[in-house]
């Protein structure tokens, strides 16, 4: 999802569940449609931002970070691709190609923001109970419960890969000829520090509240413009828990129930990660991502599992990669260059993708099948099954862009 005229990596709006295709609908536009289709979902904006944060001029700087653990571990990568060219990046965690293998456990905290819309003095708080979330728990006790952060047993174009979290399993699986057979896992805790609910007020001029009635919803839900909010996440949120460990060293997820954002007045996008070089020149990660209870979207975490693959890949925003497109949310006519690996197979558009669905604690999850660094890049597959997706809707590597597609 891209954030205009902000400092920011590649992000991402996405969904499962939607009905074919993806619409930019102005609030408007959409609202009558609610109230002609009774049940019918807002669509969602898929658009790609440009970093300013990462790539060649900061990568140096950034590994200097790294070795000096002043920010998360990463690790550089560097590859020839089908096209003949050499391609450079960094991923978090330690590398699968290096010597001792073994578990990194990347710092994070879920930070729940308590959102107070000033047009409908409504609040929308995802650490306090939800009649319309399942079994009517928090929307944080619903995340920390599910596969982002607690261990299930996958099996990935048939290779098991064992009992661990979704992002984990994803990037085992998308090394799997490096992997196989040792201890390599890149996770979060299983009990990730979970920090009391940050406040904010949205301004009338910067946000609105969609009643139920409009899209038939459990609840109403929540708008707010992405610009006014990602400049309120780096300039007042983060700084205000510097107090509380939060910074370079570990990954924020600031987490929102049934608020999504809308860019230049049209609606919807549900979820981004992003980053920046903070007052010390560090480099700072985090994501932002919503838990839809209000029925105006569906889904639960896929989105999160789409966000946090992507920053685990490219952490920075700046990982380039041969030219790509006719696949998922880059459709036909379009090329991305990128190592975004939700985007060729978000849900809702041509491409056919294959969700994994979990169930843990009574509540069930899906998670969105992922792209591997080998669909980018080229054959033959370091993934999991010989293939180039982490649930079998790859069997060869991207085409050229123009005009995109997969081999």
């Amino acid at each position: 999802m891209k954030l205009p005229n902000a400092k920011s990596k590649l992000c991402r709006a996405v969904l499962a569940g939607l009905t074919s295709g993806c619409l930019i609908v102005p609030p408007a536009m959409a609202q009558q449609e609610k109230a002609q289709a009774g049940r019918k979902k807002f669509k969602v904006i898929h658009v790609v931002p440009k970093s300013t944060t990462a790539g060649a001029s900061n990568a140096a700087m950034i590994s200097n970070q790294v070795t000096s653990g002043a920010t998360i571990p990463l690790w550089n990568f560097s590859t020839v691709a089908y096209d003949a060219n050499t391609y450079t990046g960094q991923m978090v965690g330690r590398s699968p190609f290096a010597r001792g293998r073994r578990t990194t456990t990347i710092a994070t905290e879920v930070v729940p923001v308590k959102i107070t819309m000033q047009d409908s003095k409504e609040v929308f708080d995802p650490s306090v109970t939800d009649h319309c979330a399942p079994g009517g728990k928090s929307v944080d006790t619903l995340v920390v419960a599910s596969p982002i952060f607690q261990n299930s047993s996958f099996t990935m174009n048939g290779a098991t890969i064992g009992s661990t979290q979704y992002l984990d399993a994803f990037q085992r699986a998308n090394f799997w000829s490096e992997v196989s057979g040792t201890p390599y896992h890149t996770v979060f805790s299983t009990s990730p520090t979970v920090l009391a609910a940050v406040s904010v007020s949205v301004p009338t001029a910067d946000g609105s509240t969609l009643p139920a009635s409009l899209f038939g919803g459990c609840r109403d839900l929540a708008t707010i413009d992405i610009n006014w909010w990602d400049n309120e996440v780096q300039k007042v949120i983060l700084p205000s828990l510097v107090s509380q460990g939060v910074g370079p060293k570990n990954f924020p997820q600031l987490l929102l129930d049934s608020v999504g954002f809308t860019m230049s007045g049209q609606c919807c996008a549900l979820g981004y990660h992003n980053s920046f070089l903070n007052g010390s020149s560090l480099l700072q990660t985090y994501s932002v991502n919503m838990y839809d209870t209000s029925g105006g979207f569906g889904g639960d975490i896929s989105v999160m599992s789409h966000e946090v693959a992507e920053w685990m890949d490219d952490p920075g925003g700046g990982n380039p990669t041969p030219a790509w497109g006719a696949e998922g949310q880059v459709t036909a006519g379009s090329c991305q260059n990128n190592l975004e690996v939700g985007d060729p197979l978000t849900p809702g558009f041509g491409t056919p993708s294959n969700s994994f669905v979990v169930t843990l604690s009574g509540v069930t999850y899906s998670l969105q099948e992922l792209a591997f660094y080998s669909w980018f890049f080229g054959s033959p597959s370091l993934g999991a099954g010989g293939l180039f997706s982490d649930n079998g809707a790859f069997t060869g590597h991207a085409k050229a862009c123009p005009p995109g597609g997969t081999n």
